[in-house]
């Protein structure tokens, strides 16, 4: 019996090692990817949401330093001429009362501090607010002062730290009624609207919470917190006929 030898062939390749190398060195430089990646973002995602949150903060100052200002303008216009606020009655018709001198004037709405009706520094407070698109706002926040003057004579005022203008006092004449001599007195600014021909200011604050600390230290409180000093200011002359003399300045219980 004869045997019968079989003979094979081996051809060497060298495929598999190099997809085996290829794929083990894709592999190291994907881990190391995913780790720069992971670097770079720590390091980027601090300034980014610093600089987010710094441009919301600005936008919502923006926006309340727009809404005091669009209030405050419209307070002034309201205070310089001397109105109030009218009552209506259930039906919604405006309701009049008979002056001292027996005049018909507006009837104003009931006062919150007084026992008749609102005073007229009252009045200008509830106008700025009614004129000011910012819910619940602090009526102690709305400060009113006057001081009388002289034709043709400004005010004294200052600037503040916050850069607005106050207020700080006027001028009067007083005549001696046995000497007849006439002179000139500095009348320091008081609480109220003033009267005819006074020179009167409204001064607006809101404390605004703000996301980043920054805005605090550009607001003046050195980082006291996220909070920002929303402002403003307006010093105008009342007309030298206001309409409605009947209604008082303001009541001693008012803030």
């Amino acid at each position: 019996m004869h045997r019968v030898e079989r003979q094979i062939t081996v051809t060497p390749t060298n495929l598999a090692t190099d997809e085996c190398l290829k794929a083990l060195l894709f592999s190291r430089r994907k881990g190391r990817s995913l780790g720069q990646t992971t670097v770079e973002f720590a390091l980027i995602c601090l300034p980014f949401f610093a600089i987010l949150f710094a441009i919301i903060d600005f936008a919502q100052i923006y926006f309340y330093e727009n809404s005091i200002q669009n209030g405050l303008r419209e307070a002034a216009r309201f205070a310089t001429a001397g109105r109030i606020i009218q009552a209506v009655n259930s039906s919604g018709a405006p309701l009049y009362e008979t002056g001292s001198n027996g005049i018909t004037v507006p009837k104003a709405i009931p006062s919150n501090y007084g026992s008749g009706d609102a005073s007229r520094n009252e009045c200008i407070r509830y106008w700025f607010q009614s004129n000011c698109i910012l819910p619940n706002f602090p009526i102690a926040n709305i400060a009113i002062t006057s001081a009388p003057t002289l034709p043709g004579v400004p005010p004294v005022t200052t600037t503040n730290s916050m850069g607005d203008l106050v207020l700080l006092s006027g001028y009067s004449v007083t005549t001696n009624a046995t000497s007849g001599t006439v002179s000139t007195n500095s009348a320091p600014a008081v609480k109220g609207p003033g009267g005819a021909n006074d020179y009167v200011q409204i001064a607006v604050t809101y404390q605004l919470n703000t996301i980043t600390p920054l805005f605090s230290y550009l607001g003046g409180y050195n980082g006291r917190g996220s909070v920002y000093p929303v402002h403003a200011s307006a010093i105008v002359k009342n007309e030298p006929a206001l309409l409605n003399f009947e209604h008082l300045a303001m009541y001693p219980g008012e803030p």
